[in-house]
């Protein structure tokens, strides 16, 4: 046998060990804050990798943007990451290098946009805030989804960024916004998925004489991420109310969560477990939003 050949094997089985070694270090995968709904998702998907024989360590993290830091920093060992559609958009903007680098392996689901305010104020729709003058905004911290998405909504509609958004405990928001004279703002926002519990929102759902649904419909938030997805989708949700069989019709926009990877930190085999896992068992991770 030529000795070309016989090299060609040796590097053969080398690359087959270094390949399977690699593999055996868990994937590292940025999630969200513990307890919470891209927490739960990862770990779902933890338990459904670790049946295939993939092995996935889930970490805990502050959002979306902070997920793609890691996600894109060759030093950093995270190689998965939950992130909203708008913050890859924001991040790859700012970014425009390290777009061939992310890959969209699925959709975890809608977040929707929940604007609150008081059942007597001028606000009613998107317009409002886009005319209104000294509308002040209460989001829950810097860091959150919302501030994400609102951030990245006056991209499209830059009239929005005329409404100041303080940083503040939305739930105490809420208290004050029957007393207008008291309220430290005029509305409150908050993103989350259409069934998930927020003090918030459950106030609103219950007390419809009280507090008002903002609607969001402006066409302009209808733009696509690179390969093609919507970022936001215009939706005219049916709530249920909490411990009723009621349910509140919310026009908002809803903003998709997605599981993407960084196609340099995903080894070969690890990347075909992972094709198997969405394309045979994405069901058993996240089958209410199928």
């Amino acid at each position: 046998m030529p000795t070309i050949q016989i090299r060609n094997i040796s590097t053969l089985v080398l690359l087959l060990f270094w390949s399977l070694a690699g593999s055996a270090e868990p994937m590292v995968f940025a999630s969200g804050v513990e307890g919470g709904g891209y927490w739960s998702a990862a770990k779902r998907l933890e338990d459904v990798a670790s049946g295939m024989g993939l092995e996935v360590q889930v970490e805990e993290s502050t959002g979306s943007l902070r997920n793609l830091a890691r996600l894109l920093d060759q030093a950093d060992p995270a190689s998965l990451a939950l992130v909203q559609a708008d913050a890859l958009q924001q991040y790859l903007n700012k970014h425009p290098g390290d777009s061939n680098k992310v890959e969209i392996l699925e959709n975890i689901g809608q977040e929707c946009v929940f604007i609150v305010t008081d059942a007597a104020s001028a606000i009613r729709t998107d317009k409002d805030l886009q005319e209104g003058k000294d509308i002040k905004l209460a989001i829950n911290n810097p860091d959150s989804g919302a501030a994400v998405t609102y951030a990245f909504m006056t991209t499209l509609a830059p009239e929005m960024a005329g409404t100041s958004v303080l940083y503040l405990d939305t739930e105490t928001v809420m208290g004050e916004l029957q007393s207008a004279d008291d309220a430290a703002a005029d509305a409150v926002m908050l993103v989350h998925r259409p069934k998930e519990y927020s003090a918030e929102v459950d106030l609103a759902l219950r007390n419809p004489d009280q507090f008002r649904f903002v609607e969001v419909t402006d066409e302009r938030l209808k733009s696509e991420l690179p390969d093609g997805q919507a970022i936001y989708r215009i939706l005219k949700l049916a709530v249920p109310v909490p411990d009723s069989e009621e349910k509140r019709q919310v026009s908002t926009v809803c903003v998709m969560g997605l599981l993407v990877a960084n196609k340099e930190k995903v080894l070969p085999d690890q990347r075909a477990a992972l094709a198997r896992l969405v394309n045979e068992r994405w069901m058993s991770v996240y089958a209410t939003e199928r």
